[in-house]
């Protein structure tokens, strides 16, 4: 692919670690320039969106790919107009938050028809992962007690290697099904209350797909729009969590939220660290319920 780039723009798209750019071409073509420092770590995407086109699902079309001069790697991808779904949510109206989280869904559910993995975690679709079960992916369970000062911080952590313990023999049964982890309230692309596509799907993962639920369940719940809860009361709906797999999902969302308020207590910002701790409580309490 070779055009002359009349504006280069950087975006705030992606947190994967890569630089991302909007690139306008001379003839008024708009394009997507994704960088590494990684050599190969966009290998697979080309492989991950194709397969993923042909279950229907709206993704973006690889133009270029190689590596780059300083050792890393690029590639260029066609542009989906619009913005992630965490800066259209608080305008939206709670109807079409609840039809955009369907589609998300069952984008989620076509990918999840595709054949068992082999090993949990991640890879590009229809390549082995690297773990033996998705219990693998949070470590051994802990017994209590732990010789821990009775902290805020540490008390959720008592409740949530709890709850823990108590899913082991859920995550011993999960199977190695394909998802899109990191398809939350970002990588969803919306322009007008309409979904434009989903982004940053260099890997899939293998296990259990109420992650990336329970995972965006955890965003939404530091929103306060009808539009979030919305959103969140229809990705439910959808997937329809019965017992162990309903508690499961909290556990995944208490998870997310739970490194969210080490990450503030560690950067000393106490304020959002004691904002977050009463909603991972509920999320708890919901789990137990």
């Amino acid at each position: 692919m070779q055009a002359e780039a009349v504006s280069l723009e950087k975006q705030t798209l992606s947190q994967s670690g890569n630089v991302v750019f909007r690139v306008d071409l001379a003839g008024g073509r708009t394009v997507v320039l994704r960088m590494s420092p990684l050599r190969g770590a966009f290998a697979y995407t080309a492989h991950n969106l194709n397969a993923l086109r042909e279950l229907g699902v709206p993704v973006q079309s690889v133009l270029a790919s190689g590596g780059a001069s300083s050792g890393g790697s690029y590639v260029v991808m066609n542009w989906l107009p619009g913005r992630d779904l965490a800066f259209e949510l608080p305008q939206m109206q709670a109807a079409h938050a609840a039809a955009l989280a369907d589609k998300v869904a069952a984008c989620q559910q076509r990918v999840a028809a595709l054949p068992r993995g082999q090993g949990f975690g991640w890879a590009p679709i229809g390549r082995p992962a690297l773990g033996k079960s998705w219990s693998d992916m949070f470590g051994r369970p802990v017994e209590e007690p732990l010789d821990e000062p009775p902290t805020p911080l540490n008390l959720l952590r008592v409740r949530l290697r709890g709850l823990r313990r108590d899913l082991e023999p859920y995550f011993q049964s999960v199977q190695p099904v394909c998802f899109l982890d990191d398809v939350t309230t970002k990588n969803v692309i919306v322009d007008r209350d309409q979904l434009s596509g989903l982004i940053d799907l260099d890997f899939a993962c293998y296990g259990d797909p109420l992650l990336a639920v329970g995972n965006t369940l955890a965003q939404l719940a530091v929103q306060e729009s009808e539009a979030a809860r919305a959103y969140g009361a229809a990705l439910i709906d959808r997937w329809q969590p019965q017992g162990e797999a309903r508690r499961a999902m909290h556990f995944y969302s208490a998870l997310w939220l739970t490194t969210a308020v080490v990450a503030a207590d560690t950067n000393g910002d106490a304020a959002r660290a004691s904002a977050l701790g009463p909603i991972v409580h509920a999320i708890l309490d919901a789990a137990a319920a």
